[in-house]
């Protein structure tokens, strides 16, 4: 690009996104964006994650997938409110470098102890 702020653009050019929301991750129950119960949508359904082995290198995906910089804490036992539906994972293991968090190992999807 031409730099911060230069541009021969008006707002009837500016552009647009349509992702897919396989997989995205929202957190949930917290007035601040980057802060909150992690939820994944998968199979067009919303779910939780379970706290089992979750750690700063699970959270430092989390932030990194939605924008938030990086992982300050990872929060167990819903210090966020329990939340509703499916738990769509358990035992999450992430190694901290990967781009979304269902590339990360863990417990069978949708099947949580």
């Amino acid at each position: 690009h031409a730099g911060w702020g230069t541009h021969n653009c008006g707002h009837g050019e500016d552009a647009g996104v349509e992702c897919s929301d396989d997989d995205a991750v929202r957190l949930v129950g917290s007035p601040s964006p980057c802060s909150g119960r992690v939820e994944i949508y998968h199979g067009n359904e919303w779910g939780t994650v379970c706290d089992d082995s979750w750690g700063l290198e699970d959270a430092e995906v989390v932030c990194a997938q939605i924008g938030c910089g990086t992982a300050k804490a990872a929060n167990q036992s819903a210090a966020y409110g329990q939340g509703s539906g499916r738990i769509w994972l358990d035992d999450v293991s992430c190694n901290g470098t990967e781009t979304r968090l269902a590339s990360c190992g863990q417990a069978e999807t949708g099947r949580a102890h």
